[in-house]
C-alpha cells in the first residue's frame, strides 16, 4: 500500500492523506477513482520499476479502516478476455486471410495444449522456423498480463506480435508490437486503409557534426565527428506487409535497453539492420541496460526506489508516465553503434601555446558559416528607407528565416564558449584569438599553427 499515486489521465499527484487529495479542483475525484478501477490510469511513484518497466502492475483505491489506500494491481480487475469487438473481429479476420493467401500455416483462436489456458488470437507458421503469435489488443489490460502472455507463448516457441490501436496502450515496448491506427471494424477493408504507424523501425547513421542540433550522446557535449545510430520509424508500411515480412523473416524482432535501466524499446527491424547494430553481440534481454560508450559489455539495469534521488527521480517517472508510449520519433542508440570521427574533430590544433581540440576548431569554422549565412540574409532584406516610405515590406517567410538564422547563430556561440577547454585557458582573450586562428587556417590538425605574434 502507498499514499502517493501517480492520476496519468490529468497529470497530477494525489496524496491520500488527504481529504481532498491535495487537489480541491477536483472535489469529486476520490468518488470518481474509489472502486472504479481501470488499467492504466493510476501508476505508484514509490516501488514503480519492474525489470525496466514502468511499474510492476497498476493502482487500486481501497479503503483501509475508512482510510483511503492505493494498492498494487498485477492484472487487470474488469474481464480483459471479455466478447470480441467487432473491430477484433475483423482484424482476426484479416490477419487469417492475409496469412493464408501468402500460403502460411494459419490457425485462429486456437486454445493452447497446456489445458486451454492460453489463447492466442492467430498463430501464423512461416519458412524457417518462424512461428508468430498474434495478439490483437484493442481493450485496456494490465502490464503483468501483457508480461505472463508474453512468456506463455515464448515458451511455445512463438514470437508473440501485439497489435494495437491507440499510441498509449500499455503492450508498446513491453513486447514485440505493431500499431495500426484503425478504430472501425468498417475501415478493415484493403492494405490501403491499413497503414502501419508503429512498431518497426529501420537503422539510420545520423552525422554528429555542428550542423546536428543535439550534442553528441557519447561525450555529452560538443561533436564527435562521427556517425551514431539512430532507429528511425518506416513510412510507407502496410498491416499486409508486416504479416508477409515477420512470417518470412524479413522483419524480426530486436529489443533495445534504455541507457537508464528504464523502459527499453522493442521494434521489427530487418536482419541485415540487426546484424550491423549488434556487431556481434547477443541480442540484450528486457531488464538490462545499454552498454556504456566504448561497447562495454551489458550490465544489469539499476533496481532502485524513488525516494532514493528525491525528487529528481519521482519528476523523471512523471515525464516517462505522461510522454506517449509511441511518440513515433526517432530512438537514438549512439552507445551502442557509432562511427568514429574524422581527424578534424579528434586531433588537436596548436597555435603558440595554446593546444585546442579540433571539435571545438570545427565549432568555430561552423560558427563563422553561420554568421555569413545570418549576413546574406540580412542583405537580401528590403532596405529600411524602402520599408520606411512603403514600397516594400519584409514577409513573415523571410522574417523567420532570420529568425532562424540568428537563434542558430546564438545556439553555437553559447556551445563554444561553453566548452569544457576554456576552464584550462587563463588568458580567455588570447584564447578566443588562437581559436579564431586557428578556425581560419588549413593546416592539419596536431602541427603548430604559425604563432600569433609572428
Amino acid at each position: 500500500m502507498t499514499y502517493c499515486v501517480w492520476h496519468r489521465g490529468l497529470g497530477i499527484t494525489l496524496d491520500l492523506t488527504e481529504a481532498d487529495l491535495g487537489h480541491p479542483e477536483y472535489p469529486r475525484l476520490l468518488d470518481d477513482i474509489y472502486g472504479n478501477y481501470q488499467p492504466d490510469l493510476l501508476y505508484c511513484l514509490e516501488a514503480h520499476e519492474d525489470e525496466g518497466f514502468i511499474c510492476p502492475g497498476f493502482m487500486a483505491i481501497r479503503k483501509v479502516n475508512g482510510r483511503p489506500h492505493a494498492m498494487h494491481v498485477a492484472k487487470g480487475e474488469r474481464p480483459e478476455t471479455k466478447a470480441e469487438s467487432d473491430l477484433h473481429k475483423a482484424l482476426r479476420e484479416y490477419t487469417v486471410k492475409v496469412a493464408a493467401g501468402e500460403g502460411f500455416r494459419v490457425t485462429g483462436a486456437a486454445e493452447a495444449a497446456e489445458g486451454g489456458k492460453r489463447r492466442t488470437d492467430v498463430t501464423v507458421e512461416g519458412g524457417d522456423s518462424h512461428r508468430l503469435a498474434y495478439e490483437i489488443q484493442l481493450a485496456a489490460i494490465a502490464g503483468g498480463s501483457v508480461d505472463e502472455r508474453t512468456r506463455s507463448a515464448l515458451r511455445d516457441g512463438l514470437t508473440p506480435l501485439w497489435l494495437v490501436n491507440n499510441e498509449n496502450a500499455i503492450p508498446i515496448d513491453r513486447a514485440p508490437w505493431a500499431r495500426l491506427n484503425v478504430q472501425s471494424w468498417r475501415d478493415v477493408t484493403d492494405r490501403a486503409a491499413l497503414p502501419v504507424r508503429g512498431g518497426v523501425k529501420q537503422l539510420h547513421m545520423s552525422r554528429c557534426d555542428w550542423s546536428n542540433p543535439v550534442p553528441c550522446r557519447q561525450q555529452g557535449a560538443g561533436r564527435c565527428g562521427g556517425r551514431h545510430a539512430l532507429w528511425e520509424p518506416v513510412r510507407g508500411l502496410y498491416y499486409d506487409d508486416v504479416i508477409r515480412r515477420t512470417a518470412t523473416g524479413e522483419l524480426v524482432s530486436l529489443y533495445l535497453p534504455h541507457p537508464a535501466g528504464r523502459r527499453g524499446w522493442h521494434m521489427w527491424v530487418t536482419p541485415t539492420d540487426k546484424d550491423e547494430f549488434l556487431e556481434g553481440r547477443p541480442e540484450p534481454l528486457p531488464g538490462q541496460s545499454a552498454p556504456h560508450a566504448g561497447g562495454v559489455g551489458l550490465v544489469p539495469a539499476p533496481r532502485t526506489g524513488a525516494r532514493e534521488a528525491g525528487g529528481h527521480l519521482e519528476a523523471g517517472l512523471r515525464s516517462e508516465l505522461t510522454r506517449a508510449r509511441d511518440d513515433e520519433g526517432p530512438i537514438d542508440a549512439s552507445l551502442w553503434h557509432t562511427e568514429p570521427g574524422s581527424s578534424e574533430f579528434s586531433r588537436p590544433f596548436t597555435v603558440g601555446e595554446f593546444v585546442i581540440p579540433g571539435d571545438l576548431v570545427a565549432a568555430r569554422r561552423t560558427f563563422t558559416r553561420a554568421l555569413e549565412h545570418c549576413a546574406d540574409i540580412a542583405a537580401r532584406l528590403p532596405s529600411g528607407a524602402d520599408i520606411a516610405a512603403g514600397r516594400a515590406e519584409i514577409t513573415g517567410e523571410q522574417r523567420e528565416r532570420l529568425t532562424d538564422a540568428r537563434e542558430r547563430c546564438r545556439r553555437l556561440a553559447e556551445e563554444m564558449h561553453t566548452h569544457p577547454w576554456w576552464e584550462t585557458v587563463g588568458d580567455r582573450h588570447a584564447g578566443r584569438e588562437a581559436l579564431t586562428h586557428a578556425a581560419n587556417h588549413d593546416t592539419v590538425s596536431g602541427l603548430s599553427v604559425q604563432s600569433l605574434d609572428q
